[in-house]
């Protein structure tokens, strides 16, 4: 039987992350900052935590990222009913999903490690069994690349993806005045239940539009836990800037768009707008929306989504203020398109 298990994996220049496999989450990642260091991902002290945590803290969230309207969707003219989790709405793969698994080791090396698992056919309503790997590897470049692939043994919907809430001044310091920069143009309209209308709106002249960095209030303007469409023309979809400029974190991935959540319900052993996640993923509802980007995962068309969060240390030299961000060291993605089960 697989038991609760932490790992570490490190690079040459300090980084450390540790991930334990109980819903292969993310449970810290220290990396030094000039003379001191900081860990940027919000975790619980005790493996224990996780088991009763409420906010998927670190965790790879799934079979379908994000929200399901009504527990719905229709998969070959059939209508199939999810498992609802949020009310009448089906929310991060429902109960006791992938983010509350046990996953099994399948390597480790000193800079990666890939684990495992399998949901069982109708595990929540969804078709399967699926079977799930990710690997994190930690580059010398300290940038922390996710790889998550799937086989299926029937059609269904896949989009999982990776739930860090991240404070690049420390975990233990509030997360408000973070400068956040996203590359969208757009953003998809949601309810007052957080489901998509189906609108895609222009983020021009509303409390959406990131194209310039800009500061993180902490007042309820900027409660944010939206899908921002990304331009997909580039290589990198977000950059996150702690407050004293001397971290940046950098996202891109082959996922069409990007969750931006701000931490606002969070409580228990963490306050509210502690940690912001950034959370690449197909839009919200997309199997339900005929606008939306989608595309089923089939046997012949397993499931492939790549995630890296990078750190970028400016130097002194280096101009980082809220009106622009120097974006000159950021590498492209190893794609700007979708996997197989993935499409722009």
């Amino acid at each position: 039987m697989t038991e609760v298990r932490t790992f570490l994996i490190s690079n040459d220049i300090g980084d450390e992350v540790s991930i334990t496999n109980y819903g292969a989450r993310i449970m810290q990642w220290y990396t030094k900052v000039e003379d001191e260091e900081r860990n940027i991902v919000l975790g619980y002290s005790s493996v224990a935590d996780y088991q009763q945590d409420p906010f998927y803290h670190g965790a790879i969230v799934g079979p379908y990222a994000n929200r399901i309207a009504n527990a719905s969707i229709k998969i070959g003219g059939q209508t199939v009913e999810l498992a609802a989790n949020e009310g009448a709405h089906h929310l991060h793969g429902g109960p006791n999903s992938i983010s509350d698994t046990l996953w099994s080791l399948v390597e480790q090396q000193d800079n990666s490690i890939t684990l495992s698992c399998v949901l069982d056919d109708n595990h929540n309503g969804y078709p399967g069994p699926i079977h799930f790997n990710v690997t994190y590897l930690l580059s010398n470049d300290s940038e922390l690349q996710i790889h998550i692939s799937a086989n299926v043994s029937q059609k269904t919907i896949l989009g999982p993806t990776s739930h860090p809430y991240f404070n690049l001044a420390g975990d233990e310091q509030p997360a408000e005045k973070h400068l956040l920069h996203i590359n969208a143009d757009q953003y998809t309209e949601v309810d007052e239940k957080l489901l998509p209308t189906g609108n895609i709106l222009p983020v021009d002249e509303t409390r959406f539009d990131f194209r310039k960095p800009r500061a993180l209030s902490n007042d309820n303007r900027d409660n944010i836990d939206n899908n921002f469409v990304l331009n997909q023309r580039d290589d990198w979809q977000g950059v996150l800037i702690s407050p004293d400029k001397k971290l940046q974190l950098h996202v891109s991935s082959n996922y069409p768009g990007l969750q931006v959540y701000t931490g606002h319900h969070l409580a228990g052993k963490f306050y509210p707008k502690q940690g912001i996640c950034l959370e690449p993923q197909f839009y919200p509802d997309s199997p339900n929306q005929d606008a939306f980007p989608f595309e089923f995962t089939t046997p012949e068309q397993p499931f492939s989504a790549r995630i890296h969060y990078r750190l970028v240390k400016p130097t002194l030299n280096t101009e980082v203020s809220e009106e622009a961000v120097n974006l000159a060291d950021i590498e492209s993605s190893p794609d700007s398109t979708a996997s197989s089960s993935s499409h722009e």
